[in-house]
């Protein structure tokens, strides 16, 4: 009896995922895990192939990333909006099962934007044979893919969120500049514990490349030897998986709230 209750649920999350899937089919959103990273490694090798590795990653996590997750979860709340939610809340279904594939949804494709962006920028670095590619071995890159996923991932739902109260546009302004802001302030200060900091700051130890995009190395503007700690990777992933949780639990509770109306 459980064995069926665990494969009913998982054809049902398979089903309620490619229902969510075709309405994305044709437009950005259903390309945008492979257009973003792809973006990106143009835009490093652009400016200098030789600084491909530095170049790629700093822009991805600094700007790109942020840019895409905001864009692609503001958009998904928005096409609910327009299809009409109000034919979603009189569905025979759990509120809180809508918000949960749909942030579901939007972090399948965080995590395969990361892994492709990751695997993109370690072959090019080998490629055109980049300064510091032979620091940063293919389980370095992986392993930042999956960090900023873990790290990111608590955006989704904050986005989902905002999107409900504030509309895409300022949402997406938001997010954006708190990305910036705080990422570039304090991911190498004392207080880099702020969750949208956490990113920058954990691929410190991991790629070796400071959030102002130089090598985390003595001389460099901002470089520290405690920045090279992979001791505070830990934390950094405590932080952030608790925000995902909280955040998650809030918009949710927002959302049913919404359909109660």
């Amino acid at each position: 009896g459980d064995c069926r209750g665990r494969q009913k649920g998982v054809v049902e999350m398979w089903n309620d995922l490619c229902a969510e899937q075709m309405k994305y089919r044709h437009t950005f959103l259903g390309k945008a895990f492979l257009v973003a990273p792809l973006l990106t490694l143009l835009l490093g090798i652009k400016l200098s192939p030789a600084y491909v590795v530095l170049t790629s990653f700093n822009w991805w996590y600094m700007f790109l990333l942020p840019a895409m997750l905001s864009i692609v979860s503001c958009s998904c709340g928005e096409k609910d909006r327009k299809l009409g939610e109000k034919a979603v809340f009189t569905l025979p279904v759990s509120l809180k099962r809508v918000r949960l594939i749909k942030i579901f949804y939007c972090s399948l494709w965080l995590f395969l934007a990361c892994i492709v962006q990751c695997i993109l920028t370690f072959v090019a670095g080998q490629v055109f044979q980049a300064k510091y590619s032979d620091t940063i071995t293919i389980f370095h890159a992986l392993f930042a893919g999956v960090l900023l996923f873990l790290t990111y991932a608590w955006q989704i739902p904050l986005c989902l969120l905002l999107e409900q109260k504030c509309g895409t546009v300022s949402t997406i302004l938001i997010n954006m500049v708190a990305n910036i802001i705080l990422s570039a302030n304090f991911a190498t200060e004392r207080m880099w514990l702020i969750p949208y900091a956490v990113p920058a700051r954990l691929m410190c130890p991991v790629l070796k490349i400071l959030p102002n995009g130089l090598p985390a190395e003595p001389g460099n503007i901002t470089f520290s030897p405690q920045l090279l700690s992979w001791e505070s990777i830990l934390p950094g992933l405590v932080v952030t998986c608790l925000c995902f949780v909280l955040v998650t639990e809030i918009s949710i509770r927002v959302y049913e709230r919404k359909g109660m109306k």
